[in-house]
């Protein structure tokens, strides 16, 4: 009977399921891109992240390199798909962000190809959607960060890897080893969705192929961090990061990872709810369990839903466990979530009635990233003040945002500003100063907290500085007198 049942699943897909796919495809992508078209012409930066990698990408653009002159706190395929992107956008101000809506769209449409290989249609269908609009997914895949690119790649090799497990062969093994090391070098945090990729690559007890796999995460890995030196990638993209101060204990981890399902997916968290109770509702016989998925051969451990379960419970483990986890890594559990849900879904009135009463408390939660409002007075004119700056004059902030809308270079290194460098010693008062009278670098932006506690005004009076500009609490322009222009 098994073997029956191997042979049914693993024959090609009928041309009528072949169009579908493609139309299903079509459509979720053009969803994904136009939910997330608002934030990619927004005129300001969405998060830190999003502003730090703006600069980042206006750095490369003028030939500084990652990891020697950029500071590269994420793994090392990240800026050169970022690099990519800013191309393909023809380097105009917010062609960075083609990063982050590709990675939107991409993520929708592996999703539902690890569904169509895990479940149903419409299971796939329900995985896809619930990912595409998922607060925690728009918040990394509108703003420019490493997880969308991360998630991207981690989901597709899930993906691959179910298909794999319906129809084994050598290229898919590959296929699916590539895409995890890929997703692993954007961002480690991925990482264990190589759980899910290795059960299901060990379902069909072909150890060649797990072999083949794990070569090629290892030469994507390797190709993708020798060009920026070994040293270097760990320094600034591992050691750097385990060295963070923890944020919360473990129980306070546990419950901002819960806050911020509340806050950013209570679509989701509707959906596995309704999922809950009609798994419970069909056990009991009281209704009809809808969409049963495919049955697979072998031992429970090798099945979809034991696979999606270890990869959801691996990853939480792990963000619980991260020193640094913040709000937006609660992405990574989503795409496990959504799949879950598609194995058993509830029914589409159920889902889409569900969906509306959670909408107002989604939406005000969601809007600053779903319809980003313009920069306040004060920012506008923090903007222009640097832009006023002379020609080819650098700058530097806390706030790498303003310096990516203004158009404005800093010093290397600093392009970065997080709390966790200043922890860390990287950035000191001494240091900023020092980097600030360099003779081309004309203006210090103080915005936050983190540069304005260490008390830079007498320091970077003694460099020649001046108060340029205020613009409330903390927050003010300092101007180095008569500083030259230059390239």
């Amino acid at each position: 009977m098994s073997e029956r049942v191997a042979t049914d699943r693993t024959r090609p897909l009928p041309r009528s399921d072949r169009r579908a796919w493609w139309i299903d495809a079509v459509v979720l992508t053009v969803v994904a891109v136009v939910l997330r078209i608002p934030a990619f012409v927004a005129g300001r930066h969405l998060t830190y992240d999003d502003g730090f990698f703006g600069l980042s990408a206006i750095e490369m653009r003028n030939g500084v390199v990652p990891f020697k002159e950029l500071f590269s706190p994420q793994g090392p395929l990240h800026l050169p798909l970022l690099y990519l992107a800013d191309l393909i956008g023809f380097r105009t101000s917010n062609a960075p962000r083609v990063l982050p809506i590709v990675a939107g769209a991409a993520v929708t449409v592996v999703t539902y190809a690890a569904g169509r290989r895990s479940s149903s249609r419409f299971g796939a269908l329900v995985a896809a959607v619930l990912v595409t609009t998922s607060g925690s997914i728009v918040w990394v895949t509108t703003g420019i960060t490493s997880d969308g690119p991360a998630l991207a790649f981690a989901i597709g090799a899930v993906a691959v890897a179910f298909g794999y497990q319906q129809d084994p062969t050598s290229g898919r093994a590959v296929v699916a080893g590539a895409l995890l090391g890929a997703a692993i070098v954007v961002k480690a945090l991925a990482g264990p969705a190589a759980l899910a990729v290795a059960l299901l690559l060990l379902s069909r007890r072909r150890p060649r192929d797990v072999a083949y796999a794990a070569g090629a995460a290892v030469v994507v890995a390797l190709g993708a961090a020798l060009p920026s030196g070994l040293g270097r990638v760990w320094d600034q993209s591992i050691s750097y990061n385990r060295n963070a101060s923890r944020l919360t204990s473990y129980w306070g981890a546990v419950t901002k990872a819960w806050h911020t399902l509340v806050d950013r997916d209570p679509i989701v968290l509707v959906a596995v709810g309704l999922a809950l109770a009609m798994l419970l509702l069909a056990r009991l016989g009281w209704v009809r369990a809808a969409d049963r998925p495919p049955s697979t051969p072998g031992p429970v451990l090798f099945r979809p839903a034991t696979v999606l379960a270890i990869w959801l419970a691996a990853q939480f483990a792990l963000l619980v466990y991260e020193p640094a986890f913040w709000r937006p890594h609660v992405a990574f559990l989503i795409a496990p979530l959504a799949l879950l849900v598609g194995l058993r879904p509830p029914p589409l009135v159920a889902l889409v009635v569900g969906a509306i009463a959670v909408a107002p408390w989604y939406w005000t939660n969601m809007h600053s990233m779903l319809w980003p409002d313009p920069y306040t007075a004060a920012e506008r004119a923090a903007v222009d003040d640097l832009r006023g700056l002379p020609s080819g004059a650098r700058a530097i902030s806390d706030e790498p945002g303003y310096l990516w809308r203004a158009d404005r270079l800093t010093v290397p290194y600093y392009d970065d500003s997080s709390v966790k460098r200043i922890e860390q010693g990287q950035i000191t008062a001494a240091k900023l100063a020092r980097a600030a009278a360099i003779p081309d670098v004309c203006g210090v932006l103080v915005w936050t907290s983190r540069y304005a506690d260490l008390d830079l005004g007498p320091r970077l009076a003694a460099a020649g500085y001046e108060v340029k500009a205020r613009y409330g609490g903390p927050r003010v322009l300092y101007a180095k007198r008569d500083c030259p222009s230059g390239g």
